[in-house]
């Protein structure tokens, strides 16, 4: 009998201490939003082939638009379950004329604030055309080093204008790199941005420069010269977890058909996700 009974407080006591079942956390991180941003004089609809080719060849979802308007604030629209496995969103300024870098680049702040205060995004990645390169970069380097915002993963800069652009800065042309890397020129903002480079972050983003040359002899895609966008690589390629770059030759890759090439979408993807 109290062999009995001394079993059945041992099966009692293995019941009660033995495996437990693991319930799945209440809130989980979402995968890293992909922000697709427009430039100079760009509308909702400028970087919608690059996020459909995203959708179609790798499974990608738009989820958001984030308007900014002319006065900063941040209009949030759509549907993004948390279980997006490669979310997307298209981030556009009511403003699109404006040139000056410390205010896009505020804009891009304070959409990346509204993301993370609704969705609680910790990373992301970016996608910019033209002009949008100069709230990206001056984004990073006033931003860079504050962990308390989400972080930056992947970049794709499309026809970057980081040295310049012909007809706004006086004495650009000609223009070229030297062996350095460095341009032979140097825009104001250039300069501004070398003295803060020190900012960005050292070994987290991976970084991928297209550029475009229409091999008519102007070493451009018809509006910046690929010295401007190339000299991205002496800016932050030593900065950068990666840095690569590659160049688009002919007809379409004209500065705003870049952002309609199959093959600069192709390789966006594979950089992205692959």
């Amino acid at each position: 009998m109290r062999r009995s009974l001394f079993s059945l407080c041992l099966l009692l006591a293995l019941i009660a201490t033995g495996p437990r079942p693991v319930h799945a956390a209440t809130t989980a991180e979402r995968a890293p939003a992909t922000l697709y941003l427009h430039g100079h004089f760009g509308g909702p609809h400028s970087m919608d082939y690059l996020m459909h080719a995203a959708e179609v060849a790798d499974k990608a979802h738009a989820v958001i638009t984030a308007t900014v308007k002319r006065n900063g604030h941040v209009r949030l629209r759509g549907r993004w379950p948390a279980n997006t496995r490669r979310p997307l969103v298209k981030i556009v300024f009511q403003n699109n004329r404006t040139m000056r870098y410390h205010r896009i680049s505020n804009w891009l702040h304070n959409v990346l604030v509204a993301l993370q205060r609704r969705y609680h995004i910790k990373r992301f990645n970016i996608v910019a055309h033209s002009l949008g390169n100069a709230a990206v970069l001056f984004y990073m380097l006033r931003y860079g080093q504050d962990r308390t915002l989400p972080q930056l993963n992947k970049y794709a800069a499309i026809a970057g204008n980081f040295d310049g652009i012909p007809g706004r800065h006086r004495g650009q042309h000609p223009n070229a790199l030297l062996p350095s890397g460095r341009p032979r020129w140097l825009a104001p903002p250039f300069r501004q941005a070398l003295a803060l480079r020190r900012h960005f972050p050292v070994d987290q983003v991976d970084i991928l420069n297209l550029y475009g040359n229409l091999d008519d002899g102007t070493h451009s895609d018809g509006k910046i010269l690929n010295a401007s966008s190339r000299s991205l690589g002496y800016l932050l390629g030593k900065q950068a977890r990666h840095y690569q770059e590659k160049a688009f030759n002919g007809a379409m890759a004209q500065h705003s058909m870049l952002r309609l090439n199959a093959k600069v979408a192709t390789t966006i993807n594979r950089f992205l996700w692959h």
